[in-house]
């Protein structure tokens, strides 16, 4: 390492091991602290306070996913993304089913502000659980956090549909040439 010293390409994991910044365990809570940056601008452009509220709470969940994947190889106690996570997703998959339109074609992931930055973080979301099964590879990862990333995206779909369909933002569909 010719430039800096190496404690600059190193840092510390919740479990106090000090890794590379290339390390597969920061690189997934990097992604997934990006992705909770996606849900944070996307709540400033959100007029709907509830759904504003629901990305603060899957915000929440992040916190939680991060520290444990932080903690991977360490026997420390951390808070855990569990049942109770997973069936907030569902029961937010099953409600906001009701509040749109059932497709029978793609749509263009595009629309309001808020609408097309929820768009943009479902595909984040799918990229962070595609992390999380290639980081399950390598250590003992639990299967709720990739479960939990697959119904994050499907939630943040449906989001960003309600969200523009609320906002006048009609969804235009691909038509096959």
């Amino acid at each position: 390492m010719s430039a800096g010293k190496k404690k600059d390409y190193e840092t510390f994991l919740l479990s106090g091991q000090m890794v590379y910044k290339d390390d597969e365990r920061v690189e997934a809570c990097g992604a997934i602290d990006e992705l909770s940056c996606l849900l944070g601008v996307a709540k400033s452009f959100l007029r709907d306070e509830e759904a504003a509220m629901i990305l603060t709470k899957i915000q929440e969940h992040l916190f939680i996913m991060g520290s444990q994947i932080s903690s991977l190889g360490a026997e420390i106690d951390v808070p855990r993304i569990g049942e109770e996570h997973l069936s907030y997703l569902s029961n937010l998959i099953r409600e906001y089913e009701g509040r749109v339109p059932a497709l029978t074609r793609f749509i263009y992931p595009e629309g309001s502000p808020a609408g097309a930055l929820l768009h943009m973080a479902r595909a984040f979301a799918r990229r962070c659980e595609r992390i999380l099964v290639s980081l399950s590879r390598r250590f003992d990862v639990d299967l709720a956090m990739i479960s939990y990333m697959n119904k994050l995206s499907k939630a943040l779909f449906l989001l960003a549909r309600y969200v523009n369909l609320r906002e006048g933002f009609g969804e235009r569909t691909w038509e096959r040439s």
